[in-house]
């Protein structure tokens, strides 16, 4: 019996220190996945006039999520000006780069904090506009305080209706 226990506790021992990702078996997904809903206003203007969606400028956007604490969220995104881009899908047929920062607030005051930048681009019929992100967290505060990791997300501008989903791998 001694003997059993000791074999066990060595097999544990060796899986636990000697395979560098033995967590990973049972861990399925990002950390965090949610769904957002809110609206998003464009703020760049040129000698006071707005400026058309389809050129440079930066937009804000703010609302709740479902999913992993539902948190709300704010975003501000700065776009380069559309133009044909091959990433780009034909119903959809306009795009350029764009760089975000999304910030998600829980109900305990825990922030986590997201950078979208090389690799994110937009797609847009010039109504309607698709973006692809991905990019890094940057920080935290609260349960979050510290934070590292990589996200990857997608989302919608239509009007002022803003929809999407995020999926954050903390490190």
């Amino acid at each position: 019996m001694k003997k059993g226990i000791f074999v066990a506790l060595a097999a544990l021992a060796l899986a636990v220190f000697a395979v560098p990702d033995a967590q990973a078996w049972w861990h399925k997904g990002p950390d965090l996945r949610l769904k957002l809903s809110g609206s998003t206003m464009t703020i760049s203007t040129e000698n006071g006039v707005p400026t058309p969606n389809t050129q440079a400028g930066v937009a804000y956007g703010s609302g709740i999520t479902k999913g992993s604490g539902s948190p709300i969220f704010v975003d501000r995104v700065t776009y380069g000006t559309a133009a044909p881009d091959g990433r780009c899908p034909a119903s959809r047929p306009f795009g350029a780069d764009l760089t975000s920062v999304l910030v998600f607030t829980y109900h305990d005051g825990s922030i986590i904090e997201l950078f979208a930048g090389e690799g994110s681009f937009f797609c847009t019929d010039g109504v309607v506009f698709d973006a692809e992100l991905q990019g890094t967290v940057v920080g935290g505060e609260g349960r979050f305080d510290g934070a590292s990791g990589t996200w990857d997300g997608s989302a919608e501008v239509d009007g002022a209706r803003l929809t999407g989903d995020v999926a954050v791998d903390l490190d």
